[in-house]
């Protein structure tokens, strides 16, 4: 780990680092006993089976796919006119744009998929044989999901942080390259105003949602009623790991989608896995304009 400048703000971030990582520890240790059980599923939770079939699940990831690969080519033509990408190989707001289209692209694609094709009044809203799921408790409110999802963030962080610490001193024992991402790259290079502005938005705002959708509230919830327990966890875990496409990160990622899913099936409500998420990604985001190698 390269030399840390402890700026101001790289300390005040640093010391907000230390409150929540002790109060995500205070929230493991209350709910030490109910984690074993939540891990193999067998813990109460309010999710119910998804409703749709694989091929509609197959739709859906289509028309996500589609959207953003659509988004990407028409945001990078543009993009490359008005800015194009900088000479020197830098990050500018070519990257940030055409990132921006990827994720708007997924995320218009995937309503397209649902309000003409996966709605309710669409489908015929017929059941499905096998896929009903015993809800233990009441659903969540909006306020209540907020605030779980709160709660889910501050209980993984202590836990992606041991797991990245862990991981990042393999690689350098193993002596294996881990550049960081590029939006990470961006973050930290980057001097331009507005493209910092545009990833903030991306990564706090547009992909927690996009990201989510794919991955918890869509793959997860229709695995893991039929298939094994650990293929419900690991599988999407690993296309969401796959989708950031860096070593530097793979196991700390696979790590928190793994949390963000037992949250999600905890409380069955798709606001818990996207706020949690959210947070996670401001958190990260703050760490980075501080000064601070993640």
């Amino acid at each position: 780990m390269p030399d840390l400048v402890f700026t101001p703000a790289l300390s005040a971030v640093l010391g907000l680092q230390m409150v929540l990582l002790l109060a995500g520890c205070a929230i493991l240790a209350a709910r030490v006993r109910s984690l074993p059980a939540r891990f193999v599923g067998i813990a109460p939770n309010r999710l119910t089976s998804s409703p749709f079939r694989a091929s509609e699940l197959f739709l859906g990831a289509a028309f996500a796919f589609g959207g953003a690969m659509i988004f990407h080519i028409v945001v990078s033509f543009i993009a490359s006119r008005w800015f194009p990408a900088p000479a020197d190989g830098s990050l500018g707001r070519f990257h940030a744009l055409t990132g921006a289209g990827v994720q708007l692209g997924a995320l218009a694609g995937l309503g397209h998929a649902w309000f003409w094709h996966l709605r309710p009044s669409r489908r015929g809203d017929e059941p499905i044989a096998g896929t009903a799921a015993p809800v233990t408790s009441p659903a969540l409110s909006t306020a209540g999901a907020f605030r779980e999802g709160g709660l889910a963030f501050l209980a993984l962080l202590p836990v992606v942080w041991l797991v990245n610490l862990g991981w990042q001193g393999l690689l350098s024992r193993l002596d294996i390259p881990a550049p960081p991402q590029d939006l990470v790259a961006l973050f930290a290079r980057s001097g331009d105003t507005p493209s910092l502005v545009i990833m903030l938005v991306l990564a706090v705002l547009i992909a927690p949602v996009t990201e989510e959708m794919v991955f918890r509230i869509g793959l997860f919830r229709w695995i893991r009623t039929r298939s094994l327990r650990g293929v419900a966890l690991f599988l999407p875990a690993a296309g969401f790991a796959l989708l950031h496409g860096n070593l530097a990160v793979s196991l700390p990622i696979v790590v928190l989608a793994v949390c963000l899913a037992l949250a999600y099936e905890r409380c069955g409500h798709p606001l818990v896995p996207i706020t949690a998420h959210a947070l996670f990604n401001l958190n990260t985001v703050l760490l980075i304009l501080a000064g601070y190698p993640v």
